[in-house]
């Protein structure tokens, strides 16, 4: 806390023993330590908007929050590029470079634009990068021989596209067809980038290899199939211990897919209900086909409930397509499967999913190496059950990092048959965001629709929006994107950007100049005055439970009307008017600079260009960035600088 040599007034006391007693309360809940991720781009093209908006700015705020919450020395953030697979592959032979040298610049540019947002990781790396790729093929290798020895991998046959002129298998982004599901034209070997279908490679219409441009047929080739399927009660048991913290449409989501189900046709109707009481507790539904599904709480009560069924006649079908996944592929650029596992798979490699799930262990490893720290102490962040590991994604890669991961983490387990305890891979806390679309489309660097990062804030003299990092961040953060997809839509921007620069600057500037023209510069003797108590006892907890659900958009308009408590102030009191009674002024102005402070830390994750200017011009340390500091005034007789540029205007 920054050192207070004075007593403080009454009120200002008051409502800082409430805030200290309701945080005291809270935190227990706090981590001890922290990692945060954001979803890794492909190294195949720039930083767009929607990745900002969906996954890192997000992120970066969270990140920046959690720092001010339990100190930054105690938060790793980290990230990079997802460097392997066919994607940058592809990337790279439309413009005619190795795909490591169009990795490397793509990744300059991309880390230059996260650093010109302000998004402030401890590391940007890739999964193919050299200070990486030794310590990243290392974890993926251990990861791949702790769930073959836990019987989490299945082999199996399956059909992949081989391209006879090339004399290749051809990975899923080197074939596009017609959608089997919407019709769309470009769509992927087994998914669609313009519905988000997911699909098996034999239903895709009319293909084409982007390699020869001819027409390729399947071939069968084996591959390991991670077996989520084992994995069920203990998903089910974890994201149910999430009801209470988890966004309410993520856990809607994974819960319906991941839980024990089975179907049979309803002609078995009437045979169900006589021995219905007898099964196992369950909920039946009517599916698709003229189908019943029953739905059990664990795996033993659905198959103790299927011997039954099957024993009189019942046609029963698990409900189990999400459970089997192909991890492993027929491509050169990826991270080899270790050879003394099994011999009959060698040349296959990690498919690119797995492998980026993995990613930020290594990533944490590089960032604490990076700090002089032993890259070992990683298992502090991921392997401690005090520690917090928060991941930010979009909400279409929803299942990868619950399933898929969740599956990963307990296959490595020394008895994957329960959630993990101390010293192995703990579970992460995900938050996702739908898209941010332009014309009601996803954003897609695939596609070409989209607004680069660099786009919105370069100058309009080189043909860019002319827009300040922190004025896209804050419009970013009052999105519903936690909820629903929205369209970036410019003339929206500008609205928020006029308060920006219109209200909200007031707020920060009335009070600096009253200070300077009417009381030389320094904060005068007061007290807190009007709604000053009341508003900042409310919104400091509000702040702190809001901020840990991620959502923004709230807290922020909740800020917005706490600082117009300042323009209220001026309003009533007019500190800046000495016509007026002299201790009302020196009250309110004293009230102002109270409240601003508070403004300053709780808006520094969202704008922390802007704050930091307001943390110069209040002539306060970075200490003070703290979310001790919340409640704490600014003592009579301190000094404050001018004002500066806080946010600015853009013109039209």
């Amino acid at each position: 806390m920054v050192a207070q040599t004075q007593a403080h007034p009454p009120h200002v006391t008051e409502v800082k023993e409430k805030i200290d007693f309701i945080l005291d309360k809270m935190k227990d809940s706090f981590p001890e330590k922290a990692v945060v991720t954001a979803g890794m781009p492909y190294a195949n093209g720039p930083v767009h908007i929607g990745h900002l908006a969906g996954t890192h700015v997000p992120a970066d705020i969270y990140s920046s929050f959690l720092k001010l919450l339990i100190g930054n020395e105690n938060v790793l953030f980290v990230c990079g590029t997802d460097d392997h697979g066919s994607t940058s592959e592809v990337a790279a032979k439309k413009v005619g470079k190795s795909t490591r040298e169009f990795i490397d610049e793509i990744h300059s540019r991309q880390a230059q634009t996260m650093k010109s947002y302000g998004i402030d990781l401890d590391v940007y790396t890739g999964t193919s990068r050299e200070e990486n790729y030794e310590t990243h093929k290392e974890i993926c290798q251990d990861f791949l021989r702790d769930l073959y020895k836990n019987e989490r991998l299945d082999k199996r046959t399956s059909l992949q596209w081989f391209d006879e002129k090339a004399s290749m298998f051809l990975p899923d982004r080197y074939v596009t067809g017609t959608c089997p599901k919407c019709e769309a034209p470009g769509a992927y070997s087994e998914e669609c980038d313009s519905c988000g279908a997911n699909y098996e490679a034999k239903e895709l219409k009319e293909p084409i290899s982007s390699v020869t441009q001819t027409t390729p047929e399947l071939k069968e080739t084996d591959h390991w199939y991670l077996n989520m399927w084992k994995a069920t009660d203990q998903l089910c048991e974890w994201l149910e211990g999430n009801q209470k913290t988890w966004r309410k449409n993520l856990l809607t989501e994974v819960l319906g897919t991941v839980r024990t189900t089975f179907i049979f046709s309803n002609t078995h109707e009437d045979s169900y209900k006589e021995i219905k009481e007898d099964l196992p507790e369950h909920k039946s539904r009517y599916a698709p086909g003229k189908k019943v599904a029953l739905t059990f709480k664990c795996l033993n009560d659905l198959e103790k409930a299927s011997q039954e069924l099957k024993a009189r006649g019942f046609d029963i079908e698990l409900l189990d397509a999400w459970a089997h996944r192909s991890i492993t592929r027929d491509v050169s650029w990826a991270i080899p499967v270790p050879e003394e596992i099994d011999e009959t798979m060698k040349g296959k490699t990690l498919y690119v999913w797995p492998e980026s799930l993995i990613a930020p262990i290594s990533f944490s490893k590089l960032a604490l190496k990076n700090k002089g720290k032993d890259p070992q102490d990683s298992d502090l962040y991921w392997k401690n059950p005090k520690a917090g590991r928060y991941q930010f994604l979009g909400q279409d890669n929803i299942f990868f990092y619950v399933l898929m991961q969740g599956s990963m983490w307990l296959g490595t387990q020394k008895d994957p048959k329960r959630l993990p305890v101390a010293g192995e891979y703990q579970m992460t806390d995900i938050f996702s965001n739908y898209h941010l679309q332009i014309n009601g489309a996803k954003m897609s660097k695939s596609k070409g629709n989209f607004f680069t990062g660099d786009q919105l804030i370069a100058p309009k003299e080189d043909g860019g929006m002319g827009y300040h990092p922190d004025q896209i961040r804050y419009f970013l953060s009052i999105l519903s994107l936690t909820e629903k997809n929205s369209n970036f839509d410019e003339e929206i921007l500008k609205e928020r950007n006029k308060f920006l620069a219109g209200p909200l600057n007031a707020a920060f500037e009335k009070p600096i100049s009253a200070c300077h023209s009417k009381f030389k510069g320094q904060i005068p003797e007061g007290d807190l005055i009007g709604k000053t108590a009341k508003e900042t006892q409310k919104i400091i907890p509000n702040y702190i439970k809001m901020m840990k659900k991620g959502d923004y958009a709230k807290i922020l308009f909740a800020i917005e009307n706490y600082a117009r408590v300042i323009n209220g102030l001026f309003s009533v009191y007019k500190p800046h008017d000495d016509r007026g009674d002299d201790k009302e002024r020196a009250d309110a102005l004293y009230s102002c600079f109270y409240i601003l402070k508070n403004v300053m830390i709780m808006l520094s994750p969202f704008a922390p260009v802007t704050m930091e200017k307001l943390r110069i011009s209040l002539n306060l340390p970075e200490e003070s960035l703290s979310l001790k500091e919340l409640g704490v005034p600014l003592m009579p007789g301190h000094t404050i600088h001018e004002q500066s540029d806080y946010f600015p205007a853009v013109s039209e």
